[in-house]
């Protein structure tokens, strides 16, 4: 027989037998685990089907962003990020498809993005086109250089 702390006596066996409650978990911890969890999915999301179709939801205007971008082009000249490489202007009243630097300085100034002084786009021709039928017929004059006009709120491209 062993003595327990109150001073009854009691089997070795009742002696080892405690009674364990449950610690609740606060709520607290419970929307930390909630808002990890979201969290954990979002960018799983991101990584799975890309950023390009979670980002719509989050940002409707990457206007600075945009700009900062072909800043960077120009001040480290780089010609192809300044003159060809097409990207999505997107603000809340318009979106802009496959537009290049180039194209947003010289015909889109609202959107605060200067010519480049250090690059040279002369084998760009920039012209006012209604199709891609119209804009493949500007190339007769411009033998030898890449014609671009805006159709449709996408920036068309046609070699010549």
């Amino acid at each position: 027989m062993v003595m327990n702390k109150r001073g009854h006596r009691g089997s070795l066996n009742n002696l080892f037998i405690k009674n364990f409650k449950g610690q609740g978990l606060s709520i607290s911890s419970i929307i930390l685990i909630i808002l990890g969890i979201i969290v954990l999915v979002i960018l799983a999301l991101g990584f799975f089907i890309g950023w390009q179709n979670i980002v719509p939801f989050v940002s409707q205007d990457n206007a600075n962003t945009v700009s900062s971008q072909c800043l960077a082009a120009c001040t480290t000249g780089s010609v192809y990020d300044f003159c060809s490489k097409g990207t999505d202007l997107t603000t809340k009243s318009v979106t802009l498809k496959n537009v290049t630097c180039n194209y947003l300085a010289q015909k889109q100034s609202q959107y605060g993005i200067s010519t480049c002084s250090a690059i040279s786009c002369s084998n760009i021709v920039l012209v006012t086109a209604t199709s891609t039928a119209d804009l493949q017929s500007k190339c007769s004059s411009n033998t030898g250089k890449t014609v671009q006009a805006l159709i449709d709120n996408t920036l068309q491209s046609a070699p010549c």
